[in-house]
């Protein structure tokens, strides 16, 4: 993914013409445009029952930035111990008990 990150940036300052970013950022626009109108109608229709609504969406950027920091520090915790210990010296298997039967 970075790797195509990085050639995709290149492309796009070697040659923007080449690039055809255009109508893909036109999506990602469109989609944002309808996402926050979807937003200001819903605060508009519930305002009349929590006035202090708008300030609560004040907050709505900090949830994705808590998902994605808690989802970091989990895969660092889970990876790391397994990466400073380096390779097994055995496989793991897993046995099953088979019955007979």
């Amino acid at each position: 993914m970075l790797i195509a990150t990085v050639y995709a940036f290149v492309r796009w300052v070697v040659a923007p013409e080449d690039a055809r970013f255009g109508a893909m950022l036109a999506w990602g626009v469109g989609i944002a445009v309808i996402a926050m109108l979807q937003i200001v109608v819903a605060v508009l229709v519930d305002l009349r029952l929590d006035p202090r609504l708008p300030y609560a969406c004040l907050l709505l950027p900090l949830y994705p930035l808590a998902y994605w920091t808690i989802n970091a520090l989990a895969a660092l915790t889970a990876q790391t111990p397994g990466l400073l210990r380096g390779p097994r010296d055995r496989r793991v298997v897993w046995d099953l008990p088979r019955s007979d039967t």
